[in-house]
């Protein structure tokens, strides 16, 4: 798994496991719901202060949901 897909795996689990909506943490971190969903499929590379603002967002840690995830 790439960087770019194990970040972006990372975000959506941690944004499911919230009881979020694409719709709902695009809108509270005002990025488009389209490039988010990019980012969760690695379709595209996040910025680290993109990821940073996401996270906050959900109110999550992506270090914590990394070190969670099963080995490749």
């Amino acid at each position: 798994m790439t960087e770019t897909n194990a970040v972006g795996v990372a975000l959506k689990t941690l944004r499911e496991a919230a009881g979020m909506t694409l719709s709902r943490v695009s809108a509270d971190a005002g990025v488009s719901i389209s490039y988010l969903s990019r980012a969760e499929n690695g379709q595209v590379q996040p910025s680290a202060d993109w990821v940073r603002v996401i996270t906050a967002t959900i109110g999550a840690n992506l270090v914590a949901a990394r070190e969670t995830e099963p080995a490749a």
